[in-house]
């Protein structure tokens, strides 16, 4: 900066900042003493740092109205499962994170309120929180499925992994969620809410010992087999009431069972043949039929006794099975010796495991006649052999029979006749003619 004026010789000189070229200018007289320069000098650009263009223009980008809807849904539904602050925050954190990632972009509002659902999700099983997939679908209105798939494709985006739940980890959660507490319903209904949770857990670990868990959904399954427990805790008074009687009387949320009611029976059903073939086995029924009306008044006495009971119905079973494959395979041979001579030695069947095809054939023509068969197998499947089965096993899906597609090239021959049919003839060409005359008129 210079001292002094060199026109005057006033000391008074200021700086001026014109645009932006840098002026020093004598406030006496007026004339510019020095100016600065245009560009940075070789020394200035060696010790300052360059800024973008980006950055110096940059602004703070406010979230879309739709992420703001999406927020407020996430926290709504954060409160309703009653999440901690800390597990709330981290949902809204990752709900915004997967809505600005490139998969997310370009998706349907529908998704994108699913979306937020798979973060809550997320963060439940990161936390070790019991919510099941179907009370977030349930909460949503959506399906499981569509639910699982953004969820498989949002941990898949994201590059995150999360550990998967047990259905026994969801007993406790569930059974909570019915009111059924002593103050809250009569005498007569009422149960402590830990009664319930025992008795749901050891049916619930008995349908997987009999393979009814294998991939099912778990909330069907939690529903019951908390109705069946809720019916053996006071068989007498209870087993007249129906399952949807158990919702209204449990206060459920009728969004949740309504929906899945056809689903929720069919594993009653399951759970009932399951007790019924375990409570033949008790000792002082003595072969007693079992009704599944009746089998809630068994339930106690079945799952003091799982394991033997178990045993010896899969014993049974196939003691059963070996006698009258060994009683047809020695008619069979009777039939085929010549008349007038006697078959004495009869083959028995000694090992369970092994069976030859000449026995598979026997035992398809007895097993279809039992009550336990299962008409859904075909003839020769290994499944007849055995009482208790997976589902995929039990009800194979029916395999799609491809109809053949008529090939047609163009250059087939036709007949007169057929080309005929095609050809107008004079009375409908005059009807024809009649007709357009009428509209043109009208």
């Amino acid at each position: 900066m210079p001292s002094s004026c060199k026109e005057c010789g006033s000391s008074n000189v200021i700086q001026d900042d014109l645009y932006s070229q840098i002026q020093w200018v004598c406030e006496d007289c007026g004339s510019v003493v020095e100016e600065g320069h245009l560009t940075t000098t070789l020394s200035d650009e060696t010790q300052s740092r360059a800024v973008p263009f980006h950055a110096t223009t940059e602004a703070i980008k406010t979230p879309c109205r739709n992420l703001i809807a999406g927020f407020s849904r996430v926290r709504a539904l954060c409160r309703i499962l009653r999440l901690s602050r800390d597990m709330e925050s981290e949902a809204v954190s990752l709900f915004e994170r997967a809505y600005n990632h490139s998969n997310f972009l370009h998706v349907t509002l529908e998704k994108k309120e699913i979306l937020g659902g798979c973060c809550i999700l997320f963060v439940c099983r990161q936390s070790n929180w019991p919510v099941a997939m179907g009370t977030i679908s349930n909460l949503l209105g959506a399906t499981t499925n569509l639910l699982g798939a953004v969820y498989q494709e949002f941990t898949k985006s994201l590059n995150i992994e999360a550990p998967t739940k047990g259905i026994i980890d969801l007993v406790e959660s569930f059974c909570y969620e019915f009111k059924l507490g002593p103050t809250q319903v009569d005498e007569m209904f009422a149960e402590t809410p830990q009664r319930l949770v025992d008795r749901t857990s050891a049916l619930i670990e008995l349908a997987a010992e009999v393979w009814i868990v294998t991939g099912r959904q778990p909330l069907p399954l939690l529903m019951a087999a908390l109705y069946v427990a809720w019916q053996s805790l006071k068989p007498m008074a209870r087993m007249k009431y129906a399952f949807n009687v158990f919702c209204k009387i449990g206060k459920a949320p009728e969004q949740s069972w309504r929906r899945s009611k056809e689903t929720v029976l069919k594993r009653v059903n399951e759970l009932r043949d399951v007790l019924c073939k375990l409570g033949r086995e008790l000792p002082w029924l003595r072969g007693q039929r079992v009704e599944p009306s009746t089998v809630a008044t068994l339930v106690d006495d079945i799952l003091k006794n799982r394991q033997a009971l178990l045993l010896r119905a899969v014993w049974h079973y196939e003691q059963q099975l070996q006698n009258e494959l060994s009683e047809a395979q020695t008619t069979q041979d009777l039939c085929t010796e010549p008349s007038g001579k006697q078959q004495t030695d009869s083959n028995p069947v000694t090992d369970p495991g092994h069976v030859s095809s000449d026995q598979v054939k026997v035992e398809c023509e007895i097993l279809p006649k039992k009550e336990n068969s299962d008409c859904e197998l075909p003839a020769t499947h290994w499944g007849k052999r055995h009482l208790f089965l997976p589902p995929c096993v039990k009800s194979r899906k029916r395999q799609r029979e491809d109809v053949p597609q008529l090939e047609v090239t163009g250059d087939e021959d036709i007949s007169d006749s057929e080309i005929e049919s095609y050809i107008r003839s004079k009375d409908e060409i005059k009807l024809y003619l009649k007709a357009r005359k009428e509209l043109k008129e009208a």
